[in-house]
């Protein structure tokens, strides 16, 4: 929770499909059978900075990231 007790919820998606082979070694879970959209490598085959880029988590946490600067003070 944030102050004053509020929940806030962020979302993070990133479409595509699933391959029936297995295409890369990076990654974890359902990375190397995961193409996103508009891409020509799956999740495993892309650097981490890439699939950061990209990801749904990757997303969430900038959503999230966004809405903590707002309700924290800023530094001293």
């Amino acid at each position: 929770m944030l102050p004053g007790g509020k929940e806030h919820l962020v979302d993070g998606r990133q479409s595509g499909r699933l391959l029936r082979a297995r295409r890369g070694e990076g990654g974890f879970g359902y990375d190397p059978i995961f193409l996103g959209d508009g891409q020509d490598r799956t999740n495993a085959e892309l650097t981490p900075q890439e699939k950061d880029a990209v990801s749904h988590r990757g997303k969430a946490l900038r959503e999230l990231a966004k809405l903590v600067a707002k309700v924290l003070p800023p530094a001293a």
